[in-house]
Order: structure tokens, then C-alpha cells, then sequence
């Protein structure tokens, strides 16, 4: 099974000013590629760099600023593993983040044409 390890943040809480986890992150990365477990992962650039939100009303696609006023957290990064639920657990309780964030696991659906 797939798993996101989504790294989702309060962006309206200012950083605690902590160095980047990224070094951190990379270690752990390296670690899932050995298992074999790694699909894919990235970070992603803060809101305030460009964030759009692209939504299919009845009158057209409609092109807006994101993300939403009263949205607070965001999606900052992401692992993809292929692993067991426990194990997805596991590597997301090792991931590194700032007070202000939390790690979210969803299983993904995997859809590969027949």
C-alpha cells in the first residue's frame, strides 16, 4: 500500500526560527530508499510564494489567490512510502517539524490503468 506523509503547517503561527529541517529530512529519505520503501517526496515553496487555487464552478473554471482567508494550515512537504500502516506510522513519527506543524498520514489510491 501507498502512504502520504503529508508535513502540514499553521502558516499563520510565525516560524519558531529554527534552522531548516531539510538536512533531517534528507537523512530520512535516505533511510526509506534503503528499505526500499521511498515512492517520492518533496518540499513544498511557503504560501507566500505562489499559491494559486483552480476550482470548476457551473459558470467555468474559476482562478483564485490561495490559499483561503480562513485557512490556517498547509501542506509544507511530503513523503510517499509503499509499506505496511504500521510502518507508515513509524517513518511519519520520525519525521522532524517545528512546533507549528504535524505529520499526517493518508493511504493514497494507486489507479493503473488495466
Amino acid at each position: 500500500m501507498h502512504y502520504m506523509l503529508a508535513i502540514v503547517y499553521d502558516h499563520s503561527i510565525p516560524s519558531d526560527g529554527s534552522p531548516s529541517k531539510q538536512p533531517e529530512h534528507a537523512k530520512l529519505e535516505q533511510e526509506m530508499r534503503e528499505k526500499g520503501q521511498y515512492v517520492s517526496g518533496g518540499g513544498l515553496a511557503p504560501v507566500d510564494r505562489f499559491v494559486k487555487n483552480v476550482r470548476h464552478e457551473s459558470s467555468g473554471v474559476v482562478v483564485t489567490d490561495g490559499p483561503f482567508a480562513e485557512t490556517r494550515e498547509v501542506l509544507g512537504g511530503y513523503f510517499v512510502v509503499e509499506c505496511s500502516a504500521d510502518e507508515a506510522l513509524e517513518w511519519a513519527k520520525r519525521i522532524p517539524v517545528e512546533n507549528r506543524s504535524y505529520v499526517q498520514v493518508r493511504a493514497l489510491g494507486v489507479y493503473r490503468p488495466a
